[in-house]
C-alpha cells in the first residue's frame, strides 16, 4: 500500500505534533507512544522519497520528543526506522549503488567508529553521529527529481515553525512551559527593567535554533528565486521565521543574517541592478516595520548582547577566543589527534565545546577522518546531481543565489559546533540540493 496524497505525510506530522503537545501539558508518555506508533506505522505505508518527511518535520523537536529528560531523543528511533525501510525498499527494487558512495561511506563511518573506540570515547555518541549521516545516504538514493527540493523545503520550514508556535504558545500554558523548561536550557538576557528570555524554539540553544531558521530562510529564498510563478508563500514563510530568530537575540543571528542580505544584494547587482533594487527595498521596508514596533526593546538588548560585557575580542566573542585557543593547541600539540582525531565522547570533549565548526571538525575526526567527510560528501553530491539528470558540464558558480546555503552555513558555523547536531547531515543535504537546483536549471534553459 502506497500513501498517494503528496501532502499526506505533512499532515500525518502536523496531527503527529499534537501528540507530542500533549505529552508536555498531560506528561503522560502514552501520548508520546501513539506519536511514535503513528509515525512508523505512516513510514512504513508512504513512499520512499516521501519518508524522509517526518524526519525533516521533527529534527526541530529533537529535545522534547523523550520519555525523560536522561533518555535519548526517540528521533533516533525514527531515523534507524528510515534506514530500515530504505534498505529493504533497495532489495525490492535491485536499486544500483554508487560503488564510489558506497566506499566513502563505509570508510567515514567506520574511521569515525574505529577512532572514538582507538580513544576509548562513547560508542553510544559516535553511532549516533553515523546514524545522522547514514539518514542522508538513503535519502540522496531516492530522490529522482528537483522537484523535491521545494517539497523538503517546505516540510522543514513547516517542522521548524511548529515548534517555534509551541514555545511561542508555551509561554502562556503554564505546563508546556514546565516540560519545555526542564528539558531544555532557558537563556535570558537582563536589561535595566526586565528579564528577557531567548527565544530558541524547542532547541536546547538559541544560536542553534537561528541557525535552523537561517538554512530555512535561505532555502526558500532560492526556492522563490528560481520559482518562474514568484508564488509569495516562500516569503511569507521567510518574514516569519525571520521573526523568531530576531528573538533569539542571538548575535550570529544578525551578524550571518546581514551576511546572507549583503551577499544577495552584490549578487543581484552583479546579475540586474533593477532586482537589486526591489530586493534592498523590499528588506529595507521590513526592517521598519520591525524597528517601527520593537525599537527600544530590540536596540537595548542587543545592545547589552553585543558590547554589555566589554569590547574585548573575548567578550565580543562570548568567551569563544579562548576555547578556540585550547581545542586548536589540544589539536596541535598530538600528532594522534591532528591525524586520527579524538573521536567522539571523550573527557575533553565532555566538558567544553570548540564553538567552531573549523576546530571542532578536525578535534572529533583529525586530518583523515575530515578528508574522508569531504570525499562522502561529494561522492553524495555527484549522486544527487545524476539522479536528477544534472548536466555534468555545469560548474560551481561563485556568485550565484543557490550558493547562499552553502555560504551562510560557513559564516554561522564560525562560532558553532553543528558537525554534530542532529540536524547538521540535513543541512548538507538541502545545501547539496540547492547547489544541484542551479546547474539543473542552466540544462534546461540551456536546452529551450
Amino acid at each position: 500500500m502506497t500513501v498517494k496524497n503528496s501532502h499526506t505525510s505533512l499532515l500525518v506530522c502536523i496531527v503527529s505534533s499534537l501528540f507530542v503537545v500533549l505529552k508536555m501539558y498531560t506528561g503522560s508518555n502514552l501520548f508520546l507512544v501513539v506519536f511514535m506508533l503513528f509515525i512508523m506505522t505512516a513510514m512504513v505505508f508512504d513512499k520512499q522519497p516521501h519518508r524522509v518527511d517526518y524526519l525533516l518535520f521533527f529534527i526541530s523537536w529533537v529535545y522534547v520528543i523523550k520519555f525523560d529528560l536522561t533518555s535519548y531523543s526517540l528521533f533516533v528511533v525514527l531515523s534507524f526506522v528510515y534506514i530500515v525501510l530504505s534498505i529493504i525498499t533497495l532489495f525490492m527494487l535491485n536499486k544500483r549503488i554508487s560503488t564510489r558512495l558506497v566506499i566513502t561511506y563505509a570508510l567515514f563511518g567506520c574511521f569515525a567508529v574505529g577512532a572514538t573506540l582507538l580513544n576509548r570515547g562513547n560508542l553510544i555518541e559516535v553511532l549516533g553521529f553515523v546514524l545522522n549521516y547514514s539518514v542522508i545516504f538513503f535519502a540522496v538514493l531516492f530522490i529522482d527529481s528537483n522537484a523535491y527540493f521545494k517539497r523538503y523545503t517546505y516540510v522543514y520550514a513547516t517542522g521548524l515553525l511548529a515548534a517555534a508556535i509551541v514555545r511561542w504558545i508555551s509561554f502562556s500554558v503554564q505546563e508546556i512551559d514546565s516540560f519545555i523548561q526542564s528539558m531544555t536550557i532557558v537563556n535570558t538576557v537582563k536589561t535595566t527593567s526586565t528579564l528577557n528570555t531567548r527565544f530558541t524554539g524547542l532547541d536546547l540553544d538559541p544560536n542553534y535554533f537561528s541557525l535552523q531558521i537561517l538554512i530555512a530562510i535561505t532555502c526558500l529564498f532560492v526556492l522563490f528565486y528560481y520559482d518562474s510563478k514568484k508564488d509569495v508563500k516562500p516569503l511569507v514563510f521567510i518574514m516569519i521565521l525571520a521573526v523568531f530568530g530576531v528573538f533569539t537575540y542571538s548575535k550570529m543571528f544578525i551578524i550571518t543574517c546581514s551576511a546572507f542580505i549583503l551577499l544577495t544584494f552584490i549578487i543581484f547587482v552583479k546579475n540586474n541592478v533593477k532586482t537589486a533594487l526591489k530586493f534592498a527595498s523590499f528588506i529595507s521596508a521590513i526592517c521598519c516595520v520591525v524597528l517601527f514596533f520593537f525599537y527600544e526593546k530590540l536596540i537595548e538588548i542587543y545592545k547589552i548582547r553585543f558590547f554589555g560585557a566589554g569590547t574585548s575580542t573575548d567578550a565580543i566573542t562570548t568567551g569563544r577566543l579562548s576555547r578556540w585557543h585550547m581545542f586548536a593547541t589540544e589539536i596541535l600539540q598530538s600528532t594522534k589527534i591532528f591525524v586520527m582525531g579524538a573521536g567522539f565522547g571523550t573527557s575533553f570533549s565532555k566538558e567544553k565545546m570548540a564553538h567552531t565548526i573549523y576546530l571542532s571538525t578536525p578535534y572529533y575526526l583529525g586530518l583523515i577522518g575530515t578528508v574522508l567527510a569531504l570525499l562522502y560528501i561529494f561522492s553524495l553530491q555527484k549522486v544527487l546531481r545524476q539522479n536528477i539528470g544534472a548536466s555534468k558540464e555545469s560548474t560551481f558558480q561563485l556568485f550565484a543565489i543557490n550558493a547562499i546555503p552553502l555560504y551562510i552555513m560557513l559564516i554561522a558555523n564560525i562560532v558553532l559546533d553543528s558537525i554534530v547536531m542532529d540536524y547538521f547531515p540535513f543541512h548538507i543535504m538541502f545545501i547539496m540540493f540547492a547547489l544541484t537546483l542551479q546547474t539543473n536549471q542552466e540544462r534546461r534553459m540551456a536546452g529551450r
